[in-house]
């Protein structure tokens, strides 16, 4: 199956966030990521509700003695709506969420767009 944008449908734009999650002194394990990605999945879904938004926040890889991780992030976008700026904001948001639940961001990079996943 081949995936053809439309500039009228929606997408689902993917990034990949890599950092490290800490809670004060304490380096956090997988299970409390997990969780912390699922508050946080939350807390923009209520925030964008009126945007017919979705996000969407998982664990790639996770360090066990370093407590490093890739997470990918990916949240619908509408192509005929959204300009560079709204996403950067959008962007803004995810990483000020994502360092509320004890994300210590190093980069983010663009991996792709992709089909509407709402």
């Amino acid at each position: 199956m081949v995936f053809r944008e439309s500039i009228s449908a929606a997408l689902t734009r993917y990034y990949v966030f890599n950092g490290l999650f800490k809670e004060g002194q304490d380096s956090m394990t997988y299970e409390e990521v997990d969780a912390n990605l699922i508050e946080v999945a939350d807390t923009l879904q209520k925030e964008h509700a009126g945007s017919s938004r979705s996000f969407f926040l998982e664990v790639d890889s996770f360090d066990e003695e370093t407590h490093q991780c890739e997470l990918i992030v990916g949240f619908t976008i509408w192509p005929y709506e959204d300009n560079d700026a709204e996403i950067a904001l959008i962007k803004k948001t995810i990483s000020e969420q994502l360092e509320n639940v004890g994300f210590i961001e190093d980069d983010t990079s663009y991996l792709g767009d992709g089909p509407d996943k709402r």
